[in-house]
């Protein structure tokens, strides 16, 4: 029926003042539930009250349904308001939105046990100030040389750097198989790359991550080649779909060199036709060595570049490598340089 009235509007900002729940001051949204007196609660806190905290009644199993379509009509406020983000969206874009918002809120990701949680653009302060990190600069390439040191005595290796103007975590882990919900009896070795920042950015990234012998760079170990994702996901979360590099520690000690260090061969790849912008930039004739100090250290990432032999076996890797690798990750420029990552 068409009403020639002026209706008016009402304030957004009024309704959603009616949709605070009443226990955590966080807006409800659907499912709402609500007291026998229709006193609306979120979803969350609803399981843990025996009583309405409005009117002290009883509560009721039935959803408010009214309320639950007028929610659909509202804008809400990103949830990382308070952190500084000015954007309000409908429920239906609300979530999309909070995945890439720009404040989205991350752990530190060089140590797990630092309580950092900031936004993107709060990382590399943190690292530097906290931390004695800088993020490795990675050569348009894409490959990446890693030296994971002291084998038998860590169980974690952290490795930050930044490739293609994004943030990445190279990260190595010791442990047990029932540690991440699979059925052998015996001790994992498990690697993957992180996007430092929200999932739907990190789906654009791919990588290979192989080990090669030191003192045989002809000889190079099990490959792997997945998806990047994002450091919001825990790595071991991921083995048992077999998502991330996994091999058992008797394999991979296999590959340690004379001073018990594991050596690894990151290449990363855009999921694009575009390649890195300055991937077309003609290489230099010598590759700076980077380094990762173990979490909670005071040691920076920097260390001096490595001696002549131990460049040329590095280099020697690499061509070896590439040209047996499936091409679906070789890098678009033949001539760009690759990076030397060594963990200290």
């Amino acid at each position: 029926m068409d009403l020639d009235v002026d209706l008016g509007t009402v304030d957004n900002e009024s309704v959603l003042t009616l949709m605070e729940c009443p226990v955590c001051l966080d807006h409800i949204t659907p499912p709402i539930k609500q007291c026998l007196k229709g006193h609306l609660v979120c979803s969350d806190c609803y399981p843990r009250l025996n009583h309405c905290p409005t009117c002290r009644g009883n509560m009721s199993e039935e959803r408010n349904l009214a309320m639950e379509q007028v929610s659909y009509l509202l804008q809400y406020p990103c949830r990382y308001h308070p952190m500084g983000c000015k954007e309000a969206f409908s429920l239906a874009k609300k979530s999309a939105h909070e995945k890439d918002c720009p404040y989205l809120q991350l752990k530190c990701p060089f140590h797990g046990q630092c309580a950092f949680n900031g936004s993107l653009a709060e990382v590399v302060p943190h690292l530097k100030s906290e931390h004695a990190v800088t993020p490795v600069p990675v050569q348009p390439a894409g490959i990446l040389f890693y030296r994971a040191k002291n084998f038998y005595r860590r169980n974690i290796w952290t490795l930050i750097y930044g490739w293609d103007g994004n943030l990445f975590r190279f990260i190595i882990k010791h442990v047990h198989a029932n540690q991440v919900g699979r059925q052998e009896n015996c001790n994992l070795l498990i690697a993957h790359v992180q996007y430092i920042g929200p999932d739907s950015m990190a789906s654009s990234y791919a990588y290979q991550i192989s080990l090669f012998d030191a003192d045989n760079p002809r000889r190079t170990g099990p490959e792997f080649q997945g998806l990047v994702t994002s450091t919001l996901k825990p790595v071991e979360s991921q083995c048992l779909k077999e998502d991330v590099f996994v091999t058992t520690f008797h394999q991979a000690r296999n590959y340690t060199d004379q001073w018990a260090n594991l050596n690894f061969i990151v290449r990363m790849k855009k999921m694009s036709n575009e390649a890195p912008s300055s991937s077309k930039e003609k290489a230099s004739t010598s590759a700076p060595l980077a380094s990762s100090s173990t979490p909670g250290s005071s040691s920076g990432v920097s260390a001096p570049a490595p001696p002549a032999t131990t460049s040329s076996s590095s280099s020697s890797s690499s061509s070896s490598s590439s040209s047996s690798s499936a091409v679906t990750l070789q890098p678009s420029s033949s001539t760009a340089s690759t990076s030397v990552g060594m963990e200290s």
